[in-house]
């Protein structure tokens, strides 16, 4: 029996990125997947990290990277609403391109395309790389159980059906919506089914030249049942994902006609396509009533499902894993308490929830039906109709293609690992950030005299900032931290600009990037301040 720190269920970019993490802060882990490799199959899958992601990907030391391997950073991220590709127009949301964009006042990175076919396959790379972590392919989770010393788990090689048992002191399912971890552990998955949709992944050769509207990456086909399907550029180089929007009943592939479904999208019959793989699928926002149960963790789908209309499905997931890895990785090295195991679904469950929540209102937007019956006509009433739908579902989606308040606005309101300073909860507008460095909120960036982000300090262990002219002496902190192995670090910055980002003279930054505490004095009791973060329950 092989023994591993942590047991990973799912190979996908969430059980990838959990080990990446993990490998980085020195946590040994084994990644269990069923398919026989890494993006193996062209699927329609994610394609938008969104800016905290990116900052995530920095941390890990993989931005550029990402970046190099995604979108051409000149090409459009425009979204087209139509009656067909070649069809009438009905209003335009413009996004310009990364090139044409530059980094946000607030942080050091900007939201990128990367579609996962090629994102996954990074993942894998760099965590071979590092050496830490091993995946092992074409291996099925068989059964699994838990004392209070760790995870026996039951595996299978899938090819010959030979049996493996693995112990490790901790397990996380990052096996996907119909995840068998959640299944075991027997936690209500609970929410809100939105339809059947089919997604094809298809090349076609130079799009551009048969439309006005120049490079775009996204048609919004609709029709007098509102929005029906959609296509969107994947790689900006040809591939695209065309996308049937909803229905109540599951599609019968067999008897779709999916090569004319395209053709009315595109509105002509003469523009070449090439369909690479059709793979139904399940809209839905749903949530694990629970985000874990004793030794076992739930991240990504498996926890919580989220209509990708706003792209954030992924980013939440990936959210999931930088907060469970240093949490992990107290747990194993010993200076984490057991509290870190409740707070992590105490602070990522209400993120989920509020995130999900966002794209399915997004969603209904698009399938909107209303004042859609003149939209095909060829008349001046047919072109007034299809102005003021175009108007509106400009406004209407304004908050999905801009939508930076919710990939970085998110709070963790009431954790216990987070002591609150008495100033009020801020707003939360989806549409766009504020930073704050109140806490249980993202560390706020700065650009540093050297050229460095003050993000970039962050991301390994603990980080207490003292700033101003004369913060106050810190040893009993430090002091604390150390008799219990918490790794901190104490950085001075006594820029006054950044003094005023922060507004006190101490802030403690979690390995996340989360602030924890802040305040002008250190507090009466220092121990108590870094048992409370560290997740100890006295």
């Amino acid at each position: 029996m092989s023994a591993e720190q942590v047991l990973i269920i799912g190979g996908g970019p969430v059980g990838l990125a959990l080990a990446l993490d993990l490998s980085r802060r020195g946590v040994r882990s084994l990644v269990v997947e069923e398919e026989a490799g890494t993006a193996l199959e062209l699927l329609a899958k994610a394609g938008t990290l969104n800016e905290r992601t990116m900052e995530i990907c920095r941390h890990w030391g993989i931005a550029e990277r990402v970046a190099n391997v995604g979108f051409p950073s000149d090409h459009s991220r425009d979204t087209v609403y139509c009656t067909a590709v070649t069809g009438f127009a009905l209003g335009r949301s413009p996004m310009p391109s990364a090139d044409e964009r530059g980094l946000p006042p607030w942080g050091p990175e900007m939201l990128r395309k990367c579609p996962q076919h090629l994102f996954d396959p990074l993942l894998a790379g760099v965590v071979l790389d590092l050496g830490v972590a091993d995946i092992r392919y074409a291996t099925r989770l068989a059964g699994f159980r838990q004392d209070a010393h760790g995870v026996t788990a039951d595996l299978v090689d899938v090819a010959s059906g030979a049996r493996t048992q693995v112990k490790a002191s901790w397990m996380v399912g990052c096996d996907g919506a119909q995840s068998a971890v959640r299944e075991a552990l027997g936690i209500p998955f609970e929410g809100e089914f939105l339809d059947y949709s089919v997604s094809a992944m298809i090349r076609i050769p130079e799009l551009d030249r048969f439309h006005p509207f120049g490079r775009v990456e996204r048609f919004l086909l609709v029709g007098t049942q509102g929005t029906w399907s959609n296509l969107t550029a994947v790689d900006g180089l040809g591939l695209w994902r065309f996308t049937l929007v909803g229905s109540e009943d599951k599609l019968d592939l067999a008897s779709l006609d999916l090569e004319g479904m395209i053709r009315r999208a595109l509105g002509r019959d003469d523009i070449a396509f090439e369909i690479l793989r059709v793979l139904p699928w399940k809209r839905s926002q749903f949530f694990a009533e629970r985000f874990g149960e004793g030794r076992v963790f739930l991240a990504g789908d498996a926890a919580h499902t989220t209509s990708p209309t706003g792209g954030h499905g992924l980013n939440t997931g990936l959210g999931d894993v930088f907060t469970l890895g240093w949490m992990l990785e107290g747990l194993v090295k010993g200076w984490g308490g057991e509290g870190l195991a409740r707070a992590y679904g105490a602070e990522r469950r209400p993120v989920a929830v509020r995130n999900s929540s966002g794209s399915t209102q997004n969603y209904r937007a698009w399938v909107d039906n209303s004042g859609r019956d003149r939209i095909l006509d060829d008349t001046a009433e047919g072109e007034a109709a299809r102005r003021k739908i175009g108007d509106q579902m400009t406004a209407a989606l304004a908050v999905e293609w801009h939508s930076t308040g919710v990939g970085m606005g998110y709070r963790y309101e009431g954790s216990p690992l987070i002591v609150p300073d008495g100033t009020p909860e801020p707003a939360d507008p989806h549409d766009h950030y504020v930073p704050t460095a109140r806490p249980g909120h993202r560390a706020p960036h700065a650009w540093l005299a050297d050229g460095r982000s003050t993000l970039d300090l962050f991301g390994k262990g603990f980080v207490l900032l003292r700033l101003g002219d004369d913060p106050p002496d810190v040893g009993g902190l430090a002091a604390a931290a150390e008799r219990c192995g918490l790794p901190l670090e104490v950085v001075r910055l006594d820029a006054p600009e950044i003094a005023a980002i922060y507004q006190r003279q101490l802030v403690l930054v979690r390995p996340d990037g989360m602030v924890a505490w802040r305040g002008d004095t250190v507090p009466a009791d220092p121990q108590g301040l870094i048992d409370t973060v560290r997740g100890l329950i006295r």
